[in-house]
């Protein structure tokens, strides 16, 4: 085992040079400051980036989606509160607003476990797997790569970057929800450890098609929005003709934000600090 977990970690370590236009460094620097004249109400629009937000009220939950198509790869990326496995968390408002992001979700929390396959911006925190629960990977191309928990998740990791590909950010939390287009039954390992059959605020991050990507905040635990099981969240996914979604932390740390500001109805009031956040920003430089 740790002969594979030490291959694993010897081949993400070699990030490919990426030549597109409007690459960003692969580190924890941020994007460009977005132009303000590029954003609408519900919208954001430059040569690298296209957002579109929506609301969506549908049986006592409301879901709350940013569609995004960006110009490079680079510009899907993560920000940390404090150094890399440091135990501190941080509002992820001002997470995002240090980062440039135009649009913005919440992460695993994972300074909240000692387990997982755990990157960021291309760095590797941890690598301890735990066959009991999923894992996504977000590669070198902008691709969403789910794992599912079991016993042979190691050696479909490491035959996956011996496929040629590298890993820039890889989540431990889940459960994996959609694979291949088809909503995926979630394990009775996800049924009690993470509440997946309690209606609750729920985060997703999902993939549509090369360099398109939705995230999905569903509202709970408030008068106009109950939450989601996550059979219901994957369901939902599904109808949005995403290929792959994968649940980050939900309940109280549940947030999502666009041009700085909750997108959210009522997370504003109860911001909870956390350890990582996710983001989309703009690769144009605002003179």
């Amino acid at each position: 085992m740790k002969k594979i977990l030490l291959l694993l970690l010897c081949l993400c370590f070699a990030l490919p040079a990426l030549a597109e236009e409007y690459s960003l460094p692969i580190d924890f620097s941020g994007g460009y400051v977005p132009n303000p004249d590029d954003f609408t109400k519900d919208s954001y629009e430059d040569a690298s980036l296209s957002v579109k937000m929506e609301k969506r009220d549908i049986d006592g939950v409301r879901y709350d989606i940013a569609w995004i198509k960006v110009a490079s790869p680079t510009q899907l990326r993560t920000a940390i509160a404090g150094k890399p496995n440091e135990i501190v968390a941080e509002k992820p408002g001002r997470m995002a607003r240090k980062v440039n992001a135009v649009v913005a979700i919440n992460g695993d929390f994972y300074v909240q476990r000692k387990d997982g396959l755990i990157y960021r911006q291309g760095q590797a925190f941890r690598y301890l797997l735990n066959p009991e629960k999923d894992v996504l990977v977000i590669d070198d191309l902008g691709d969403l790569h789910v794992f599912l928990g079991s016993e042979t998740q190691t050696s479909e990791l490491v035959a996956f970057l011996q496929s040629g590909r590298t890993i820039i950010n890889a989540f431990t939390f889940g459960p994996a929800i959609v694979k291949d287009g088809q909503a995926l039954p979630i394990p009775e390992t996800y049924l009690t450890r993470f509440n997946s059959a309690v209606r609750a605020p729920r985060t997703v991050i999902a993939q549509i098609g090369p360099l398109e990507y939705v995230f999905v905040e569903a509202e709970g635990r408030v008068k106009h929005s109950m939450g989601v099981t996550t059979d219901q969240m994957g369901q939902f996914m599904v109808e949005l003709g995403v290929q792959t979604a994968y649940c980050m932390d939900g309940g109280n740390p549940s947030i999502m934000l666009f041009n700085g500001r909750y997108y959210d109805a009522n997370y504003a009031a109860s911001e909870r600090e956390q350890s990582d956040i996710i983001y989309v920003c703009s690769a144009v430089p605002n003179e």
